[in-house]
């Protein structure tokens, strides 16, 4: 039982279209087929008959009538069956000779079917395809001559030609039918697997994928991107599902000291100081969570994309400067060796603010993470590309299998977040990077971490 769909499907429209077009040429085909074989055959009898009335009317001329009666009828007692067909009658339409009767008297072409009055002496039959194709002309002593050929093999050809197209053209229509429907079924059946997989994934199965064939057809490739999608958003609810759990605990714990703070504060008596020791503890706590806040609400501002609207050509080799020596007294205070390499008139296309922050949280995450002694370096060149840059440190470094995490929301290496931090600051600096077409990488220090940036735009200089 055929289903109905398959008939709606492009598949099948598209085979209906082309199985149209084919008819359309298999038409024009036999038309010119046809048109080109008859006429051929055509030419081929008149000029025979056009030869024999030549030949028997110059002889007419030369030897006179009774000489071609002779001729005439040793061509029609002939046992050769192509010899052909013949009238002659004299000035007053008395027959003289010929296998013919029942002739009008008229030059030029004919074309005398059986039964429209003539008499053909021969062993044709009403119901068989024969035609007397014949040319008359009246010779130069009154006399009428008519010589004419059967038409049988033209006839013959012709339908032979009709019923071969026929056939041909029926058992295509099959075939192109059976193939359009096959088409549909297989193009139904992977529409149907990719309906099935979107339902499965919106009742909540995020693992199901659609099947891929390998034939690397449209369909193919439509379920691999499809697919992709997929994967991304699984991988993003994946990344709110872990964010969401983040910023419950990065927020308990705050929320949960200024609540017990308060609580200190009204439980028991004290003196004005140590109210305000008490506010001025709950103020801190207050201006972590804000500052929580702050840095989700930028980086939400950033990979929006609407900070592009502000980009101008800078110096990115002034905001390296500026970030080493905000930086330097801070490195050397905390007993590590600062080291910097920045090429000069390095010229970029962005938004200053965003890439100085950038270079200042890579900084501040190589002090914050970095033992006493550990040396930081900063060093920007120029390259065929545009510019490279880096920021390594000769600290822990992180492990392989946790770099592509840390550029996530609230990824923090200390799993129990008992550290300082929000987990924000490399989140911040990969939609800074994103937002500025900036290649993010990083690797290994041998010891330590290095986190190289090629701006893969052509800077200007």
């Amino acid at each position: 039982m055929l289903n109905k769909r398959l008939f709606k499907t492009a598949s099948f429209r598209l085979s209906a279209l082309y199985g149209a077009v084919f008819a359309a040429c298999f038409v024009a085909l036999l038309f010119v087929t046809y048109w080109t074989t008859t006429t051929a055959l055509r030419d081929q009898i008149r000029m025979e008959i056009a030869d024999r009335i030549e030949a028997i009317s110059s002889e007419a001329a030369a030897d006179g009538t009774a000489t071609i009666v002779l001729d005439i009828n040793e061509r029609t007692n002939s046992a050769t069956k192509s010899i052909g067909y013949y009238y002659l009658s004299d000035g007053k339409g008395l027959k003289l000779a010929g296998n013919l009767d029942g002739i009008v008297a008229k030059d030029g072409w004919q074309e005398i079917a059986l039964g429209e009055g003539p008499t053909v002496n021969s062993t044709w039959s009403a119901d068989e395809d024969h035609q007397l194709w014949a040319q008359g002309i009246h010779l130069a002593d009154g006399s009428f001559l008519l010589a004419g050929q059967d038409a049988y093999r033209v006839l013959a050809a012709q339908e032979t030609i009709i019923n071969s197209f026929a056939w041909s053209a029926g058992i295509a229509f099959l075939l192109a039918a059976v193939a359009g429907i096959a088409l549909s079924q297989g193009f139904l059946r992977r529409i149907d697997n990719i309906n099935m997989t979107s339902l499965a994934i919106i009742d909540g199965h995020l693992k199901e994928r659609i099947p891929v064939h390998g034939t690397s057809d449209e369909i193919d490739r439509l379920s691999t991107n499809l697919n992709r999608l997929f994967d991304s958003n699984q991988a993003l609810l994946q990344s709110l599902k872990q964010v969401s759990s983040n910023i419950a605990h990065d927020l308990r714990t705050p929320l949960t000291r200024l609540r017990q703070g308060i609580e200190t504060a009204l439980a028991k008596p004290g003196t004005k100081k140590s109210y305000e020791d008490a506010m001025h503890s709950a103020l801190d706590e207050s201006d972590q969570l804000l500052a929580t806040f702050a840095a989700l609400l930028r980086i939400s501002q950033i990979e929006s994309g609407s900070r592009k609207t502000g980009f101008k050509t800078l110096s990115l080799s002034d905001i390296f400067d500026r970030v080493a020596n905000a930086y330097r007294a801070v490195i050397e205070d905390d007993d590590k060796q600062l080291k910097t390499s920045i090429d000069p008139e390095l010229n970029y296309h962005g938004d200053g603010e965003l890439l100085l922050q950038m270079v200042a949280n890579l900084v501040e995450n190589a002090i914050r993470h970095t033992p006493a002694h550990s040396e930081i370096c900063i060093h920007l060149e120029k390259i065929a590309q545009g510019a490279f840059a880096y920021i390594s440190d000769s600290g822990p470094g992180i492990p392989i299998e946790q770099r592509d995490k840390v550029f996530e929301h609230f990824y923090r290496l200390d799993a129990s977040r008992s550290t300082p931090g929000n987990g924000l600051g490399l989140a911040l600096v990969a939609a800074v990077c994103n937002l500025h077409g900036i290649k993010i990488l990083i690797d290994d220090n041998k010891p330590g971490l290095k986190v190289a940036l090629q701006f893969l735009s052509q800077p200007t200089y």
